[in-house]
Protein backbone atom coordinates (compact mmCIF):
# COMPACT_ATOMS: atom_id res chain seq x y z
CA UNK A 1 0.00 0.00 0.00
CA UNK A 2 1.25 3.46 -0.87
CA UNK A 3 1.97 5.78 2.06
CA UNK A 4 -0.67 8.39 2.74
CA UNK A 5 -0.12 11.79 1.16
CA UNK A 6 -1.28 15.15 2.40
CA UNK A 7 -3.52 16.87 -0.15
CA UNK A 8 -4.79 20.41 0.01
CA UNK A 9 -8.56 20.43 0.68
CA UNK A 10 -10.60 21.08 -2.42
CA UNK A 11 -7.93 19.75 -4.77
CA UNK A 12 -8.05 16.04 -3.98
CA UNK A 13 -11.08 15.35 -6.13
CA UNK A 14 -9.63 17.16 -9.13
CA UNK A 15 -6.34 15.28 -8.85
CA UNK A 16 -8.16 11.98 -8.53
CA UNK A 17 -10.48 12.66 -11.45
CA UNK A 18 -7.54 13.54 -13.68
CA UNK A 19 -5.71 10.39 -12.64
CA UNK A 20 -2.65 12.31 -11.45
CA UNK A 21 -0.31 10.06 -9.49
CA UNK A 22 1.65 11.55 -6.59
CA UNK A 23 4.94 10.12 -7.82
CA UNK A 24 7.02 12.17 -5.39
CA UNK A 25 5.47 10.41 -2.38
CA UNK A 26 5.97 6.97 -3.88
CA UNK A 27 9.62 7.81 -4.49
CA UNK A 28 10.29 8.79 -0.94
CA UNK A 29 9.88 12.51 -1.54
CA UNK A 30 12.30 12.69 -4.48
CA UNK A 31 11.44 15.15 -7.23
CA UNK A 32 10.36 13.54 -10.49
CA UNK A 33 12.91 13.74 -13.28
CA UNK A 34 12.14 16.27 -16.03
CA UNK A 35 10.75 14.89 -19.28
CA UNK A 36 13.13 14.31 -22.15
CA UNK A 37 13.26 17.28 -24.54
CA UNK A 38 11.47 16.89 -27.88
CA UNK A 39 13.66 15.91 -30.79
CA UNK A 40 13.10 14.65 -34.31
CA UNK A 41 9.47 14.64 -35.43
CA UNK A 42 8.16 16.19 -32.22
CA UNK A 43 10.50 19.15 -32.63
CA UNK A 44 9.45 19.38 -36.27
CA UNK A 45 5.80 19.88 -35.37
CA UNK A 46 6.73 22.54 -32.84
CA UNK A 47 8.85 24.52 -35.30
CA UNK A 48 6.11 24.77 -37.94
CA UNK A 49 3.41 25.61 -35.40
CA UNK A 50 1.86 29.04 -35.85
CA UNK A 51 2.66 29.85 -32.21
CA UNK A 52 6.41 29.32 -32.71
CA UNK A 53 7.67 32.81 -31.76
CA UNK A 54 10.14 33.70 -34.50
CA UNK A 55 8.19 36.65 -35.88
CA UNK A 56 7.12 35.11 -39.17
CA UNK A 57 3.67 36.62 -38.93
CA UNK A 58 5.13 40.14 -38.75
CA UNK A 59 6.34 39.77 -42.34
CA UNK A 60 4.34 39.47 -45.56
CA UNK A 61 7.29 38.53 -47.83
CA UNK A 62 6.46 41.49 -50.07
CA UNK A 63 2.73 40.76 -50.34
CA UNK A 64 1.66 43.99 -48.63
CA UNK A 65 3.63 46.11 -51.10
CA UNK A 66 2.40 44.01 -54.02
CA UNK A 67 -1.20 44.49 -52.91
CA UNK A 68 -0.83 48.25 -52.54
CA UNK A 69 0.76 48.47 -55.98
CA UNK A 70 -2.17 46.57 -57.48
CA UNK A 71 -0.16 43.50 -58.42
CA UNK A 72 -2.18 41.23 -56.14
CA UNK A 73 -5.90 41.96 -55.95
CA UNK A 74 -7.72 38.62 -55.80
CA UNK A 75 -7.24 34.89 -55.33
CA UNK A 76 -6.03 34.43 -58.91
CA UNK A 77 -3.21 36.96 -58.63
CA UNK A 78 -2.51 35.66 -55.12
CA UNK A 79 -1.88 32.21 -56.60
CA UNK A 80 0.69 33.72 -58.96
CA UNK A 81 2.36 35.55 -56.08
CA UNK A 82 2.36 32.37 -54.00
CA UNK A 83 4.00 30.41 -56.79
CA UNK A 84 6.68 33.08 -57.27
CA UNK A 85 7.33 33.18 -53.51
CA UNK A 86 7.72 29.41 -53.26
CA UNK A 87 10.10 29.26 -56.21
CA UNK A 88 12.06 32.18 -54.76
CA UNK A 89 12.32 30.45 -51.38
CA UNK A 90 13.38 27.19 -53.03
CA UNK A 91 15.99 28.78 -55.29
CA UNK A 92 17.37 31.25 -52.77
CA UNK A 93 16.85 29.89 -49.24
CA UNK A 94 16.75 26.09 -49.54
CA UNK A 95 20.46 25.85 -50.46
CA UNK A 96 21.23 27.87 -47.32
CA UNK A 97 19.08 25.58 -45.18
CA UNK A 98 20.62 22.47 -46.75
CA UNK A 99 24.24 23.65 -46.39
CA UNK A 100 23.75 24.89 -42.82
CA UNK A 101 22.13 21.59 -41.83
CA UNK A 102 25.04 19.66 -43.32
CA UNK A 103 27.56 21.81 -41.46
CA UNK A 104 25.80 21.25 -38.13
CA UNK A 105 25.59 17.51 -38.78
CA UNK A 106 29.28 17.12 -39.64
CA UNK A 107 31.31 17.04 -36.43
CA UNK A 108 34.59 17.22 -38.37
CA UNK A 109 33.95 20.80 -39.43
CA UNK A 110 34.10 23.98 -37.41
CA UNK A 111 30.41 24.79 -37.15
CA UNK A 112 30.88 28.43 -36.24
CA UNK A 113 33.27 29.21 -39.11
CA UNK A 114 31.07 27.40 -41.63
CA UNK A 115 27.90 29.11 -40.44
CA UNK A 116 29.57 32.51 -40.57
CA UNK A 117 30.76 31.82 -44.11
CA UNK A 118 27.21 30.85 -45.12
CA UNK A 119 25.94 33.95 -43.38
CA UNK A 120 28.29 36.18 -45.37
CA UNK A 121 27.15 34.55 -48.61
CA UNK A 122 23.52 35.09 -47.69
CA UNK A 123 24.12 38.77 -46.96
CA UNK A 124 25.77 39.20 -50.36
CA UNK A 125 22.95 37.34 -52.13
CA UNK A 126 20.10 39.45 -50.77
CA UNK A 127 19.21 41.99 -53.45
CA UNK A 128 17.02 44.27 -51.35
CA UNK A 129 17.47 45.73 -47.91
CA UNK A 130 13.92 44.95 -46.73
CA UNK A 131 14.31 41.20 -47.21
CA UNK A 132 17.77 41.26 -45.65
CA UNK A 133 16.53 43.16 -42.61
CA UNK A 134 13.59 40.76 -42.21
CA UNK A 135 15.93 37.77 -42.42
CA UNK A 136 18.16 39.20 -39.70
CA UNK A 137 15.14 39.93 -37.48
CA UNK A 138 13.76 36.40 -37.76
CA UNK A 139 17.22 34.93 -37.34
CA UNK A 140 17.70 36.90 -34.12
CA UNK A 141 14.33 35.68 -32.84
CA UNK A 142 15.17 32.05 -33.66
CA UNK A 143 18.59 32.34 -32.00
CA UNK A 144 17.05 33.80 -28.86
CA UNK A 145 14.42 31.05 -28.82
CA UNK A 146 16.96 28.26 -29.34
CA UNK A 147 19.15 29.49 -26.50
CA UNK A 148 16.26 29.89 -24.06
CA UNK A 149 14.30 26.76 -25.03
CA UNK A 150 16.76 24.10 -26.21
CA UNK A 151 20.15 25.01 -24.73
CA UNK A 152 19.19 24.34 -21.07
CA UNK A 153 18.47 20.65 -21.78
CA UNK A 154 20.45 19.94 -24.96
CA UNK A 155 24.19 20.62 -24.42
CA UNK A 156 24.92 20.67 -28.16
CA UNK A 157 23.02 23.96 -28.40
CA UNK A 158 25.67 25.65 -26.27
CA UNK A 159 27.68 26.19 -29.45
CA UNK A 160 25.11 28.82 -30.41
CA UNK A 161 26.36 30.96 -27.53
CA UNK A 162 29.79 31.05 -29.15
CA UNK A 163 28.14 31.71 -32.50
CA UNK A 164 26.32 34.73 -31.11
CA UNK A 165 29.57 36.12 -29.70
CA UNK A 166 31.38 35.67 -33.01
CA UNK A 167 28.56 37.35 -34.93
CA UNK A 168 28.86 40.41 -32.72
CA UNK A 169 32.66 40.31 -32.78
CA UNK A 170 32.87 40.14 -36.58
CA UNK A 171 30.02 42.65 -37.01
CA UNK A 172 27.90 40.44 -39.25
CA UNK A 173 24.76 42.41 -38.43
CA UNK A 174 23.05 39.23 -37.31
CA UNK A 175 22.48 35.67 -38.48
CA UNK A 176 20.13 34.98 -41.38
CA UNK A 177 16.97 33.01 -40.67
CA UNK A 178 17.49 30.36 -43.37
CA UNK A 179 21.03 29.65 -42.15
CA UNK A 180 20.07 29.34 -38.50
CA UNK A 181 16.94 27.36 -39.41
CA UNK A 182 19.11 24.64 -40.94
CA UNK A 183 21.44 24.61 -37.93
CA UNK A 184 18.63 24.40 -35.36
CA UNK A 185 16.89 21.61 -37.27
CA UNK A 186 20.12 19.60 -37.39
CA UNK A 187 20.80 20.08 -33.68
CA UNK A 188 17.24 18.95 -32.90
CA UNK A 189 17.65 15.78 -34.94
CA UNK A 190 15.32 16.81 -37.76
CA UNK A 191 16.45 15.27 -41.06
CA UNK A 192 17.79 17.56 -43.77
CA UNK A 193 15.03 16.93 -46.29
CA UNK A 194 12.41 17.40 -43.60
CA UNK A 195 14.01 20.73 -42.71
CA UNK A 196 13.78 21.84 -46.34
CA UNK A 197 10.12 20.82 -46.53
CA UNK A 198 9.47 22.72 -43.32
CA UNK A 199 10.98 25.88 -44.74
CA UNK A 200 8.73 25.75 -47.80
CA UNK A 201 5.71 25.07 -45.59
CA UNK A 202 6.50 28.04 -43.35
CA UNK A 203 6.83 30.22 -46.46
CA UNK A 204 3.37 29.36 -47.80
CA UNK A 205 1.89 29.55 -44.31
CA UNK A 206 3.18 33.08 -43.72
CA UNK A 207 2.14 34.37 -47.16
CA UNK A 208 -1.42 33.08 -46.74
CA UNK A 209 -1.61 34.41 -43.21
CA UNK A 210 -0.62 37.84 -44.52
CA UNK A 211 -3.16 37.54 -47.34
CA UNK A 212 -5.90 36.88 -44.81
CA UNK A 213 -5.01 39.89 -42.67
CA UNK A 214 -4.80 42.08 -45.78
CA UNK A 215 -8.34 40.96 -46.67
CA UNK A 216 -7.23 39.56 -50.01
CA UNK A 217 -8.88 36.25 -49.13
CA UNK A 218 -10.82 34.88 -46.20
CA UNK A 219 -9.51 32.20 -43.84
CA UNK A 220 -11.48 29.42 -45.52
CA UNK A 221 -10.26 30.37 -48.98
CA UNK A 222 -6.70 30.66 -47.65
CA UNK A 223 -6.97 27.14 -46.27
CA UNK A 224 -8.25 25.88 -49.61
CA UNK A 225 -5.42 27.64 -51.45
CA UNK A 226 -2.89 26.03 -49.14
CA UNK A 227 -4.36 22.59 -49.71
CA UNK A 228 -4.54 23.06 -53.48
CA UNK A 229 -0.90 24.20 -53.48
CA UNK A 230 0.28 20.80 -52.23
CA UNK A 231 1.23 19.53 -55.73
CA UNK A 232 3.18 22.75 -56.35
CA UNK A 233 4.97 22.41 -53.01
CA UNK A 234 5.98 18.84 -53.79
CA UNK A 235 7.07 19.71 -57.32
CA UNK A 236 9.20 22.65 -56.15
CA UNK A 237 10.72 20.56 -53.36
CA UNK A 238 11.65 17.64 -55.62
CA UNK A 239 13.23 19.96 -58.17
CA UNK A 240 15.17 22.14 -55.72
CA UNK A 241 16.08 19.93 -52.75
CA UNK A 242 19.60 19.10 -51.57
CA UNK A 243 21.45 21.89 -53.39
CA UNK A 244 24.62 23.54 -52.16
CA UNK A 245 24.78 27.23 -51.29
CA UNK A 246 26.73 27.81 -54.51
CA UNK A 247 23.48 27.10 -56.37
CA UNK A 248 21.54 29.79 -54.49
CA UNK A 249 20.07 32.57 -56.63
CA UNK A 250 17.12 34.95 -56.86
CA UNK A 251 14.47 33.88 -59.38
CA UNK A 252 11.85 36.61 -58.83
CA UNK A 253 13.30 40.03 -59.71
CA UNK A 254 9.87 41.69 -59.76
CA UNK A 255 9.20 40.33 -56.28
CA UNK A 256 12.55 41.73 -55.12
CA UNK A 257 11.73 45.16 -56.55
CA UNK A 258 8.28 45.25 -55.00
CA UNK A 259 9.54 44.10 -51.62
CA UNK A 260 12.20 46.82 -51.67
CA UNK A 261 9.38 49.40 -51.85
CA UNK A 262 7.88 48.32 -48.54
CA UNK A 263 9.61 51.03 -46.51
CA UNK A 264 8.07 53.66 -48.78
CA UNK A 265 4.45 52.61 -48.22
CA UNK A 266 2.34 55.34 -46.66
CA UNK A 267 0.57 52.85 -44.39
CA UNK A 268 1.66 49.33 -43.53
CA UNK A 269 0.86 46.64 -40.98
CA UNK A 270 3.83 44.33 -41.67
CA UNK A 271 7.56 44.80 -41.18
CA UNK A 272 8.33 43.53 -44.67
Amino acid sequence: MLPSTSVTPGRESSCTSLGIAHSSSSMGGASPSPPSPPTGDWALWQMIDSLYPTGGFAHSLGLEAAAQEGLVTDSSSLREFLSASLHQAANFALPLVFSAHQAASDASQSLIDTVLELNSRATALYSNHVARKASFAQGAALLRLALSTYAPTLPRFQTLLALRKEIKKRKHGGVHHAVLFGVVCALLGVENQSAQRMYLFVTIRDVLSAATRLNLVGPLEATRLQFESTPLLEKVFEEKKNRDVKDSYSSAPVLDLVQAMHDQLYTRIFNS
